[in-house]
């Protein structure tokens, strides 16, 4: 004997229902799974396309695009800077900056040192020492040592001379020493002795000689004319320069 099991049936509304959720279900599925595969594509794709930037800073411009190349990446110098603590020709600057993720043939752009600012050293010959001092400032430049010499040939308190010499190439903060004219040589003669003379005619001298009348002393003295010259300074034999001061003592 046969024994038949009649299994429970769908309505048929319901058995519609289930196959349409079943059909988006599997259709969310695939989407989702056509996405995840697309993202780790696009992913895989941009890796392959992407580099990272070496550190160009410090090279030589040559060494800079060989390291540059062999990343697929291209250097392009867009300035040029002077900076005292990187050696002329070698990379200032960079950007992207070093350890960057960009693209291959991007293009790297460059700040080329040009070594510390080279000044040119100015003429100041026959300068005032005030001028000198304002040009030296302006140009990055600093006074140095200062000699005084005599010289006919050049004024007094004017540069006859420089070191380093001009139009010398120089760093920032060179040192420009001078040698600066104390005017032409004071002639020497030797005192005269004016004791015994008269007061009028001492002066006399001294205005015709060139120099300068000092104080006049007046002592009582017995013996001797009033205005008689009995002393002197600087004394008698000693040297003695145009438009020095000289002092008399005479009698009252």
């Amino acid at each position: 004997m046969k024994i038949r099991v009649r299994m429970p049936t769908l309505p048929p509304m319901r058995r519609v229902l289930a196959a349409a959720a079943w059909g988006i279900a599997t259709a969310t599925l695939m989407g989702i799974a056509f996405v995840m595969a697309f993202f780790y594509s696009m992913r895989g794709d941009q890796r392959a396309t992407e580099t990272r930037v070496p550190d160009l800073r410090g090279l030589t411009l040559e060494a800079a695009g060989e390291m540059a190349g062999s990343v697929s990446l291209i250097t392009e110098v867009v300035d040029q800077r002077h900076d005292p603590a990187v050696a002329s020709g070698r990379i200032l600057q960079q950007v992207p900056p070093p350890d960057s993720s960009v693209r291959r043939g991007r293009r790297i752009k460059l700040i080329v040192s040009l070594g510390g600012q080279v000044l040119e050293v100015p003429d100041l010959t026959h300068e005032t020492s005030r001028t000198m001092t304002i040009e030296l400032r302006r140009q990055g430049l600093v006074a140095g040592d200062e000699v005084r010499v005599f010289s006919s040939k050049v004024e007094t308190g004017r540069i006859i001379s420089q070191v380093p010499p001009p139009l010398s190439p120089a760093v920032p903060n060179t040192r420009i020493h001078r040698l600066v004219s104390s005017g032409s040589r004071p002639i020497v003669w030797v005192m005269p002795d004016l004791t015994g003379e008269s007061q009028a005619t001492a002066s006399r001298w001294l205005d015709a000689a060139g120099f300068r009348r000092g104080a006049v002393r007046r002592v009582t003295m017995s013996g001797l004319e009033p205005g008689t010259v009995i002393g002197q300074s600087p004394l008698s034999g000693h040297p003695i320069r145009a438009r020095d001061i000289v002092e008399l003592t005479i009698v009252h």
